[in-house]
């Protein structure tokens, strides 16, 4: 397959006014495109007094832009079979379309109204407002929600760009006002610190022209300076208990600060985290936790690596009454992932499912388009997936353990326990 119909190989260049564009191809068998822009605006960028402030730009960016109110806008997407979609993470925010690859110039405009030009109406900030309150009262109620909320307070120090989920409080969210949002937007929706992502069968000059044609005016170009990190701290051993009366499930989990992305363990770190937990049916988490003894509804683990630095967490759902079984053997099961060499077997099987994925992500646009968006924003070398199978078959067991030890840093970690502290049949 030539390097230009390879949905694994992704080109990009830099406009003068430092805007990353990148394209990829999609699915041969596809007849769809997609395209996201990525902004550095994500919940890390939050003033102070106004967190929830990123969160509510990103989603107010969909609900109306240009000569679209929100209405006109998701009918025109309708009659185009296309979708839009908004997503804000700590680091950065990302607007995406997908629709069909004959509609690829509608939709960049409409990308492109929506980046540059959103409208913010009243209306539409109140809307999203009360669905902020929720979310904040979602996390607050929820025991899997509530334990990570706790984690990232415990972990990270007052002020570090991963200690608050983004979501607000009642009072921050409530002083956010319309001069807020163009401000904010202003300053973080720039050229310079930010990428688009074009997955469609033209080629790449002729979706650089069309970029450039359609993102222009940027009201600012240069990308918002980074937020200050402070050092992460150790952590108490004691675990920390959140009480929620009337629940049926306890979340049990254990987390810490890890690796950025561009962490030379950062390899032999995901082949950690899919043997431990990341690795649906087959992880020793799943396994001994949920499969053995069936002691849980649920038990995984997640390794986050971002640009500034990472987050890892191992999970499980469980009743009450077993927190005294769970809870040890998930510190058993992380412990031994830390010290222990993976057996070749054990390892063999784990690392050849993650290495099956790829060409199973790249069977459809937006699964291929996932990729993309992931080699472009962390700067990745353009044939990165293509890759990436030979680079996790040469990381050896011992690698594995070492970065596990890095990547999985106990001392920079926590527990923590929410839910109810006796069963509702108990308590009656």
């Amino acid at each position: 397959m030539r390097d230009d119909n390879d949905p694994l190989i992704v080109r990009r260049s830099e406009r003068s006014d430092g805007l990353v564009v990148a394209r990829q191809a999609p699915p041969a068998s596809t007849a769809s495109c997609s395209a996201t822009y990525l902004a550095p605006a994500g919940s890390a960028y939050d003033p102070p007094s106004r967190v929830g402030l990123a969160i509510m730009t990103n989603h107010l960016v969909t609900s109306g832009a240009g000569s679209r109110d929100r209405v006109t806008l998701a009918r025109d997407l309708d009659r185009l079979g296309a979708t839009l979609q908004a997503h804000c993470h700590p680091e950065s925010a990302e607007v995406t379309v997908w629709g069909p690859a004959e509609v690829l110039s509608t939709l960049l405009s409409i990308l492109a109204d929506v980046v540059l030009r959103p409208r913010f109406r009243g209306e539409d900030l109140e809307r999203v407002r009360r669905q902020l309150f929720e979310r904040q009262m979602r996390e607050l109620s929820q025991p899997e929600s509530r334990a990570e909320r706790e984690m990232l307070r415990a972990v990270f120090p007052t002020g570090h760009p991963y200690r608050e989920t983004g979501a607000g409080t009642h009072t921050s969210v409530s002083r956010i006002d319309r001069n807020d949002l163009i401000r904010f937007h202003r300053d973080h929706f720039t050229a310079s610190g930010a990428q688009v992502v074009v997955t469609s069968p033209r080629s790449g000059p002729a979706i650089l022209s069309e970029v450039n044609r359609r993102f222009r005016d940027f009201e600012r170009e240069t990308s918002p300076p980074m937020p200050t990190l402070p050092p992460t701290r150790r952590v108490s051993a004691t675990p920390h208990r959140i009480d929620m009366p009337g629940r049926s499930q306890v979340e049990i989990l254990l987390g810490g600060a890890s690796i950025p992305r561009d962490a030379p363990e950062f390899a032999g770190a995901f082949l950690a985290n899919e043997v431990l937990g990341g690795r649906p049916l087959l992880s020793r988490l799943f396994q001994r936790v949920r499969e053995a003894h069936g002691l849980a509804y649920h038990a995984s683990s997640e390794l986050e690596a971002m640009r500034w630095g990472g987050l890892w967490m191992a999970q499980a759902g469980t009743g009450p009454e077993r927190i005294a079984r769970v809870l040890p053997i998930l510190s058993s099961e992380l412990e031994r992932i830390r010290s222990e060499r993976v057996g070749s077997g054990e390892l063999d099987e784990i690392r050849e499912s993650a290495i099956g994925e790829i060409p199973l992500g790249v069977e459809t646009t937006s699964g291929a388009h996932d990729l993309a968006v992931e080699v472009t924003y962390f700067g990745l070398a353009p044939d990165f997936f293509r890759r990436w199978p030979a680079t996790l078959r040469s990381v050896t067991p011992k690698e594995i353990q070492r970065s596990a030890e890095v990547a999985m840093d106990s001392s920079v970690a926590c527990t923590v326990i929410a839910g109810p502290s006796r069963s509702p049949r108990a308590s009656q």
